[in-house]
């Protein structure tokens, strides 16, 4: 980051975005990075982003939007404006401050982040994710304060690799923006999916909750009605968060469904629980919740068309 953002010792801080051109005259390909806050105690998480340059249209025409790689089921984005189950009118949103560091129109890509248990990562040989020339990183930054004024700079490093790689890796995630976890419930669940549009291999799976979710499993349902579950985690813990790198990547066809379910305990039993006594829905704040999984995967290549006889 460009600057050192100040803390405030109380109160709830928005995200805050910053932005940071790299200069790169040629693209780049990231084998490995890491994400370092300079103050870990106020920093919930980072997502750093590459927005490359906007291509150039020409004249009378426009871009055709290419089918999408995932399509998310009905009922599973986030209502507009909704912020801890309220949806605020434009009059009654809190105005800028001169601490203030809105998003941009446009974050790119995501290309690496932190949270607590996972601030770097190295990819296979032969993988790795590009970042276009002239791109700029685009930090998010989710601060919380902690009774003390302070600051922060993260920065995040590269490690580049020395030619195109034959895969390119990308990220993408699966989430239910429409969750609603009643007060005192102690085993919630709430379920998001996705169809899979293209050939793709699954590299990663990362899933995310707040200080409510205590478990996930995932499941694969194959075009042909075979089910699989392709990741089992009993015992969620958001002070620990793990990137589940698979040691045999998934091949997942066209047509096939992701389904995720996730389960929270919203009762006085779970003693990070902020307040049992109220309902819960999808916020940006650690009060709030999330139902958020980041994929990381590759598009398989077209099969060849079949030869002329």
């Amino acid at each position: 980051m460009q600057e050192d953002y100040p803390i405030p010792s109380r109160g709830t801080i928005a995200y805050q975005y910053f932005e940071v051109p790299t200069n790169f005259t040629e693209d780049r390909w990231i084998q490995a990075y890491e994400v370092r806050p300079s103050n870990r105690s106020v920093v919930h998480h980072v997502i750093v982003y590459a927005r490359p340059p906007a291509p150039a249209t020409p004249p009378g025409q426009t871009g055709r939007r290419p089918t999408p790689v995932f399509s998310m089921a009905e009922g599973m984005e986030i209502p507009a404006g909704q912020t801890g189950g309220q949806r605020l009118p434009p009059e009654q949103r809190k105005p800028l401050g001169p601490n203030d560091r809105p998003a941009p129109r446009t974050l790119g890509a995501s290309i690496g982040g932190y949270v607590p248990g996972t601030a770097s990562r190295t990819y296979p040989v032969g993988t790795s994710f590009r970042i276009a020339a002239g791109s700029t990183l685009v930090f998010q930054m989710h601060y919380t304060t902690t009774g003390t004024t302070t600051s922060d700079r993260t920065s995040i490093g590269l490690v580049f690799a020395k030619t195109p790689p034959k895969t390119e890796l990308r990220q993408s995630a699966l989430i239910n923006g429409s969750l609603h976890i009643p007060a005192g419930d102690a085993d919630h669940r709430v379920d998001a999916e996705m169809t899979i549009n293209r050939d793709v291999t699954l590299w990663s799976m990362l899933p995310h909750t707040h200080v409510r979710g205590k478990r996930w499993i995932y499941e694969a349902v194959f075009p042909d009605g075979r089910k699989e579950t392709i990741l089992s985690v009993p015992n969620y813990d958001f002070e620990w968060q793990t990137d589940y790198v698979f040691k045999q990547p998934l091949k997942l066809p066209a047509g096939t469904k992701l389904h995720a379910t996730a389960w929270y305990d919203n009762s006085r039993s779970n003693k990070s629980n902020p307040d049992p006594t109220l309902d819960v829905w999808w916020g940006d704040q650690t009060w709030e919740e999330m139902m958020f999984t980041g994929l990381t995967y590759s598009l398989d290549p077209a099969p060849a068309p079949p030869s002329a006889q």
